[in-house]
């Protein structure tokens, strides 16, 4: 063996770990406590006056949190949905984006809970009927009437942007297409009207998305099926790393978790969709 060789690997070995060390995802929030979280916004709005560092860095903790479907719900003794009002060890697409939303805004745990309310619930009334269920009806313009949220699918797609429809009412909840997951509402409590929303077209997202500014939440919406009450299927947020763009989402088919995928992967993918063709995308910026 030559001289020098041990220290060589000993430095060499070094420098993997190093390596690997920094590619590893941070600590997440689903291993911290909640006087850890509490300790992390204290800190964080302390030390972090961009709000949009603060939003990118909050939801940052988030990846790695494992996939669940509706894991948010009104807490125990509250039917139809007991599930806790705020939690950390699971997420979907929605509460991953409203519960980063809500933290980014909020120097304490408690703050962010009380901010978390206002972007769930109408008028930030805590109660199964009062949570805006539907995307296109409520949870996008209340949300936007609210402040939380403003639409820039227009100045990023311009002449390329068309419009998105759909009638929701009575008849059509009715005639919904039978399967579970569905709100646990009578006919009657569903909002009624024809609902719209400027998309860009899949097939014009992908040459389009450089225009996108990190913070950007892009809501999948698909083409209108007489037996589904709904037309977004899905939502993540635009983040921006080397000059990359990413689509940081709680991705259940293939990740099963919350992760960082390049944008143009997560377009191509959804451009390929049959069953249920998507449409085009709707950006909604954070505010």
């Amino acid at each position: 063996m030559r001289d020098g060789s041990i220290e060589e690997v000993i430095a060499t070995a070094f420098k993997i770990l190093l390596l690997v060390f920094l590619a590893a995802p941070p600590k997440n929030f689903s291993v911290m406590s909640p006087g850890e979280i509490d300790a992390f916004l204290t800190e964080l709005t302390k030390n972090e006056p961009d709000r949009l560092r603060r939003l990118l860095k909050v939801s940052r903790m988030f990846l790695q949190v494992p996939y669940a479907w509706s894991p948010l719900g009104e807490g125990e003794g509250n039917t139809p949905d007991e599930d806790p009002l705020m939690r950390f060890d699971v997420a979907d697409c929605t509460t991953f984006l409203e519960t980063s939303m809500a933290m980014f805004r909020s120097s304490s745990l408690e703050e962010a809970q009380k901010v978390l309310h206002e972007i769930r619930y109408i008028e930030g009334k805590v109660g199964y009927r009062h949570r805006k269920h539907f995307m296109m009806a409520q949870w996008i313009p209340l949300n936007q009437k609210a402040g939380f949220i403003t639409d820039i699918t227009r100045k990023i797609g311009g002449d390329a942007v068309a419009v998105a429809s759909k009638r929701l009412d009575a008849e059509v909840w009715k005639r919904r297409r039978k399967q579970a997951g569905w709100p646990e509402l009578d006919a009657g409590e569903v909002p009624a009207g024809v609902f719209r929303l400027p998309i860009i077209p899949i097939d014009r997202a992908r040459e389009l998305a450089s225009r996108i500014p990190a913070g950007t939440i892009v809501n999948v919406v698909r083409i209108d099926y007489r037996s589904m009450p709904v037309r977004i299927s899905h939502q993540g947020l635009v983040v921006v790393r080397r000059g990359k763009r990413y689509l940081r989402h709680a991705a259940r088919s293939g990740y099963q978790r919350v992760v960082d995928e390049l944008l143009d992967t997560f377009l191509r993918r959804n451009q390929a969709y049959k069953k249920w063709p998507v449409a085009g995308i709707n950006l909604q910026k954070i505010r």
